[in-house]
């Protein structure tokens, strides 16, 4: 199983993929989603999110310049203004 991850923009969704982890930037470092990450929305800072494998080899990663993410059963959702693809 992986977590699920969407990303929105305001007026569309920019990008959906999947990975075994999901780093988010938040105001106290990074923020790691796991499968069976207890639910929880998050406020997110400027900075990279990133898809990693089981290695932790980043598969792709995003600059954003904040926004908000929404995290229950095994799909992360973001919503963004700014992104970037890195990766």
């Amino acid at each position: 199983m992986t977590i699920k991850l969407e990303i929105s923009l305001p007026d569309r969704v920019y990008a959906t993929a999947s990975a075994d982890k999901v780093v988010l930037p938040v105001k106290e470092g990074n923020l790691t989603v796991i499968l069976g990450r207890a639910p929880r929305s998050q406020l997110l800072t400027e900075g990279i999110i990133a898809l990693l494998d089981v290695q932790n080899k980043t598969l792709q990663s995003w600059r954003i310049g904040g926004g908000i993410a929404e995290i229950a059963n095994d799909v992360c959702k973001v919503a963004v203004e700014q992104i970037e693809q890195i990766l």
